[in-house]
C-alpha cells in the first residue's frame, strides 16, 4: 500500500513539475522564443513542438531559418524535409535569414527542386539576408533580382550562368568558391547594378571566359577583400582590375602567385587599412628581368593609389621582389603619406633582412616613425 501510495506521489509530482515547466515555456514572448531558435538549425527547430502546446506551431512563423544536411542522414530525406518545411510554413510570416546548405554528390542529381524552391520562396519575401551553401548549378540567381529588401547574401560552391548582379538594395555580398560562365566581353562589370553595395569579398572564385577588364563600379564600397580571383582556372596577367569605389576604407589582396593590375578611377582619400599577401616564393626564384619589372611596377603603381592608407600589412616577398629591381623606385616619393602602422604578414616568427632602400621608399613620406621592433610574429615600424 506505501509503495503504491509513493507511486501515486510521484505521478503527481511529476505532472505539476510537467506542468509548471509547460507554463514558463508557455509564457515566453515570441520575440525570445524566436531568438531562443534562431540558435538551432531548422530541424531542431521543429522538434521544439514537443516542449509545450503553445511551441507546437511557433515553427511555422520563425523568422531565422537554418537548413542544413549534416544532421540527416541521407540526402533526399533532407530535400523532403526542407520542401515541406516551405510548404506549411506560415505564408504570412516575413524572413528576415534564410541558410541553406547542402553539401554532397548527390545534390548535383536530384537538388534541383530543393535550391530553386528555396529561391523561388525567399523571392516572394521580403527576405533581408540569405547564405546558400550547395555544389549546384544555381539557374535560378536571377529571380532575386526582384527582391527590394535583400541587404546581405553569401553564396558558397555554386556554378551559374549570371554575369551580372542586380540588387538594388543590396549592401553586403559574400562569393566563395564560385564559378561564373560568361559570353566573352570586354568589360565585365558585375556589379553596377547594386548602387548600395558596401561590403564585397571574392574568395577562390572562377569566371570561365575572355575579357581584358573586370571592373568594380560601387560608388558606396567602404571594403573589399579579393583572393585568388581566377579567369579560366588560371591567373590571367592580361586582365586589369578597375576601381571605381571613391568611399573605399579597407581593401585586401591574397594570392599565392601573382598580382592583377589595377586601375583607380577615383581617389581613395578615405583608405584606412590595406592589406597586400602575396606568397610568392616559387614565383620569386623563376623570375626574370621582365617579369620581375611588371611585378614591381604593379606594387608601386597600387602603393601610389592607396597612399592614403594608415594601416599597412605586406607579406615579406612584396618587400623581396622590390629589392630586386631598386631602379624602379629610385627617385620616386614615397607612396605613404599617412602610416600609423606598418607589419609584415607571417604564420610564425621569423627573422629576414629588411632592405633599407625598399624601407625607406615605402615609409620616409609618413613622419613620427623612428624604429623598427619586432613583435611576436611580425616586424613592425612604429613611432618612436
Amino acid at each position: 500500500m506505501m509503495n503504491r501510495s509513493i507511486w501515486k506521489n510521484s505521478r503527481r509530482s511529476r505532472s505539476r513539475i510537467k506542468k509548471k515547466g509547460e507554463d514558463k515555456l508557455s509564457n515566453l514572448p515570441n520575440e525570445l522564443i524566436h531568438h531562443i531558435l534562431s540558435f538551432v538549425d531548422a530541424k531542431t527547430a521543429v522538434q521544439t513542438c514537443v516542449l509545450a502546446h503553445r511551441w507546437k506551431n511557433i515553427w511555422i512563423s520563425l523568422l531565422f531559418l537554418n537548413f542544413h544536411n549534416s544532421s540527416f542522414d541521407h540526402d533526399f530525406l533532407f530535400q523532403d524535409f526542407v520542401l515541406n518545411f516551405l510548404a506549411n510554413r506560415n505564408s504570412d510570416s516575413k524572413i528576415d535569414v534564410l541558410k541553406f546548405e547542402c553539401t554532397g554528390d548527390e545534390l548535383k542529381e536530384t537538388g534541383a527542386p530543393t535550391v530553386d524552391s528555396v529561391v523561388d520562396y525567399v523571392a516572394s519575401k521580403d527576405i533581408q539576408n540569405l547564405t546558400i551553401v550547395a555544389d549546384y548549378v544555381l539557374e535560378s540567381l536571377p529571380r532575386l533580382f526582384t527582391s527590394r529588401t535583400l541587404t546581405v547574401l553569401n553564396l558558397s560552391n555554386i556554378s551559374t550562368e549570371t554575369s551580372t548582379f542586380e540588387f538594388v538594395s543590396l549592401q553586403k555580398l559574400s562569393l566563395v568558391d564560385c564559378k561564373f560562365e560568361i559570353r566573352d566581353v570586354e568589360i565585365l562589370d558585375p556589379f553596377l547594378g547594386c548602387p548600395k553595395l558596401s561590403f564585397l569579398l571574392f574568395d577562390c572564385c572562377q569566371f570561365y571566359g575572355k575579357f581584358d577588364k573586370f571592373k568594380i563600379h560601387a560608388p558606396q564600397l567602404t571594403e573589399l577583400s579579393i583572393s585568388c580571383l581566377r579567369v579560366d582556372e588560371e591567373f590571367d596577367s592580361e586582365c586589369v582590375i578597375e576601381l571605381f569605389t571613391p568611399k573605399l576604407r579597407y581593401f585586401s589582396y591574397d594570392d599565392p602567385l601573382n598580382l592583377y593590375a589595377f586601375s583607380i578611377q577615383a581617389k581613395l582619400h578615405f583608405l584606412e587599412k590595406l592589406v597586400i599577401d602575396v606568397d610568392s616564393s616559387a614565383v620569386l626564384n623563376a623570375l626574370d628581368n621582365t617579369e620581375g619589372t611588371k611585378l614591381s611596377m604593379k606594387f608601386i603603381e597600387l602603393f601610389e593609389a592607396m597612399g592614403s592608407a594608415k594601416f599597412v600589412y605586406l607579406s615579406p616577398d612584396v618587400v623581396k621582389v622590390l629589392s630586386l629591381f631598386p631602379a624602379l623606385f629610385m627617385g620616386r616619393l614615397s607612396p605613404f603619406t599617412r602610416v600609423q602602422t606598418f607589419k609584415f604578414i607571417v604564420d610564425v616568427y621569423s627573422s629576414f633582412p629588411l632592405p633599407t632602400n625598399v624601407m625607406a621608399y615605402l615609409l620616409r613620406g609618413s613622419p613620427g616613425f623612428t624604429c623598427y621592433r619586432r613583435q611576436g610574429s611580425y616586424t613592425a615600424k612604429q613611432s618612436g
